[in-house]
Parts: C-alpha cells; sequence; structure tokens
C-alpha cells in the first residue's frame, strides 16, 4: 500500500476534486504538474526557523558550556544544527525543483 503526500500546486493546475471522479485515481501518474510536498515546505520552515533561534543564541553558548560542560553543549548544538541544516537543504532542493525544474518526488 503506498500513500501520497498532498502537494501544492502551482497555478494553472486542477484539483482532484476538479476532475472527473472516475478518471482520478489514487496515484495520478498522468499528473506531471509541479508541485512540492507540504511535508519537504514544512520541513523548510521549521529548519529555517531552528537555524534562526541556533543563530539567535550563540551568546549563550559560553553560558551553557559553564553550566553543564563544553562537550555535552557542543555535541548538542552539533546535532540540533545537523538536523535544522538537513530539513532546511531537502525543502531547499524540493522547492528549487518544483520551481525551476518541474521536478516532483
Amino acid at each position: 500500500m503506498t500513500s501520497e503526500l498532498p502537494t501544492i500546486r502551482s497555478g494553472g493546475d486542477r484539483s482532484l476534486d476538479d476532475r472527473d471522479a472516475t478518471t482520478a485515481a489514487p496515484n495520478d501518474a498522468a499528473d506531471t504538474g509541479s508541485g512540492v510536498p507540504v511535508l519537504k515546505v514544512m520541513l523548510f520552515l521549521v529548519g529555517c526557523v531552528v537555524l534562526v533561534l541556533a543563530a539567535a543564541n550563540l551568546s549563550n553558548l559560553g553560558e551553557w558550556s559553564d553550566r553543564w560542560g563544553v562537550i555535552p553543549v557542543f555535541l548538542v548544538f552539533f546535532l540540533v544544527m545537523s538536523i535544522a541544516g538537513r530539513w532546511f537543504w531537502a525543502g531547499a532542493d524540493a522547492i528549487l525543483g518544483a520551481l525551476m525544474w518541474g521536478k516532483t518526488e
């Protein structure tokens, strides 16, 4: 059983509600419209927010290191930045791919 994520469609595409119910398949492979999966857009936005929050808290790293130790603070900060960067780039790749080349996953 496969499930397809909802997508954000660009201008002239018709939604599934506008199509005849008999012609719309669950996995509409014939649909070549450029869309971005909603999950990728959400990952992009969350990644942006986490990266901005991390940048805003750079001045607190010294205080946190004194309180909890340098190694745990470094490891947690590195982990948070790595995950946020991965989310940001996954979303950015999907958005740019859909806008520039019409690629969707």
